[in-house]
């Protein structure tokens, strides 16, 4: 398979997973939402592993020999997406302080980064890929002449560059003005504690007033925020330290003023939808 098909290819399944993210997730949140880690139709994710899944396929004998079993076959994709899944997770996380989805309210999950149902689910697409999808991609992969493929990735390389450059940008920007939030009011914080230390009366005043301006700082950052970022923090699940340990009071801080970001540009554009 040339690189041009791995491109066309990678896009197709991209868009795919995105595809199936968009039917799914307002069924599970009640709302919609436009999921994925770039502004585009794409999920990377769901391109990377079933672009390996149908190398695998292609070029190994023992996927096309008659000991693939259907239920060997679905271990090695549940497992294999569990992993995969699980990695991409740790990796955003411990580079973005972010996580773009959550499996903590789901039955036996690890972290919150896999769980078993959706394992299963992802076991369950691996053989109707193998046995249905990759065998018409393979096909079209021999009829379609190689001009329309390398037209077709060249477009999709310029226009996916763009997009991820779009992204980066946007989500360096918001990650800053967030930490740059979050030590301010850590150091507020610290001045509201050493104030009423001595005078515990004042202690339960002092903290309504500081919750209370945090939701104001948090309104006027998401008001001066950029269309963009505001997409990108309306994908992101929850806001999190690097690696899920025992989070210090400044985590805290930071995970705070993150979701009440979050929350307060998601209800605004939930409202206008209505």
């Amino acid at each position: 398979m040339s690189i041009s098909q791995i491109v066309v290819f990678f896009m197709f399944y991209s868009f795919l997973g995105w595809l199936w993210e968009m039917i799914y997730m307002p069924f599970e949140s009640k709302r919609f939402q436009n999921r994925g880690f770039l502004y585009g139709p794409i999920c990377p994710i769901y391109g990377f592993s079933l672009l390996f899944l149908q190398t695998l396929v292609r070029n190994v004998p023992f996927f096309s020999s008659e000991d693939m079993t259907m239920p060997k076959l679905f271990v090695i994709c549940m497992v294999g997406s569990a992993i995969v899944e699980y990695v991409t997770s740790w990796t955003m996380e411990m580079v973005f302080h972010a996580r773009w989805w959550d499996y903590s309210n789901f039955p036996l999950n690890l972290n919150g980064r896999i769980c078993l149902p959706a394992s299963i689910f992802f076991g369950l697409v691996g053989i109707v890929f193998v046995h249905y999808l990759f065998p018409l991609v393979f096909f079209a992969a021999n009829i379609i002449p190689s001009v329309v493929f390398e037209t077709l990735a060249l477009i999709m390389m310029v226009i996916f560059g763009a997009d991820y450059a779009l992204t980066q940008a946007s989500l360096t920007s918001l990650l800053e003005k967030i930490e740059h939030a979050n030590k301010e009011f850590v150091e507020k914080g610290e001045s509201v504690y050493q104030a009423v230390a001595s005078t515990p009366s004042q202690l339960k005043k002092r903290i309504s007033d500081y919750e209370t301006e945090t939701r104001e700082k948090a309104r006027i950052i998401a008001e001066s925020l950029s269309e963009p970022q505001k997409v990108l923090l309306e994908r992101i699940t929850n806001f999190s330290n690097h690696f899920g340990f025992q989070r210090d009071d400044e985590t805290r801080e930071r995970m705070n003023m993150g979701n009440k970001l979050k929350e307060y540009i998601s209800n605004i554009r939930y409202n206008a939808r209505r």
